[in-house]
């Protein structure tokens, strides 16, 4: 197994690098340019998020990223220290130009997460969220 490790501050600028960082994972993982793009957007929704809504934009809070890459899969994990959550909700949501121009999309980043992704996990608790990204190697499956 190889395994690359990031901690940024909850700063969103740095959201860039977790980006750049998965799209060298994922190349070198072999995963397809379109594989490589769709967790290259996943990534950085789940970052934005551990940013904004676990570590609530509190920049002496790190942001922990983690792609580990085996033979059939790339699992990336991605840690706030926040206060942790009580659900997620990741059913589609109506978007439209009035729910844009409302302001509704929030929340929309994990339904978006789900759609990128083979599988996803959540552990959330009073020391912080971590979400488990997986993509599996599509010529591995079954």
């Amino acid at each position: 197994m190889q395994r690359v490790e990031l901690r940024i501050p909850s700063i969103p600028i740095f959201e860039r690098v977790v980006r750049a960082s998965a799209a060298e994972v994922g190349s070198a993982a072999g995963f397809s340019p379109e594989q490589v793009e769709d967790l290259k957007l996943a990534v950085s929704e789940a970052v934005n998020n551990a940013i904004d809504h676990g570590n609530r934009g509190d920049v002496a809070k790190l942001v922990a990223v983690t792609f580990e890459i085996d033979g059939e899969k790339l699992e990336i994990r991605v840690s706030d220290q926040g206060g942790g959550i009580e659900r997620i909700d990741v059913s589609r949501r109506v978007v439209d130009d009035a729910t844009l121009d409302a302001g509704y999309l929030r929340g929309f980043g994990m339904y978006l997460i789900s759609a990128l992704v083979d599988d996803y996990e959540v552990d959330s608790s009073q020391q912080g969220t971590v979400l488990t990204l997986r993509l599996y190697r599509k010529d591995r499956q079954q």
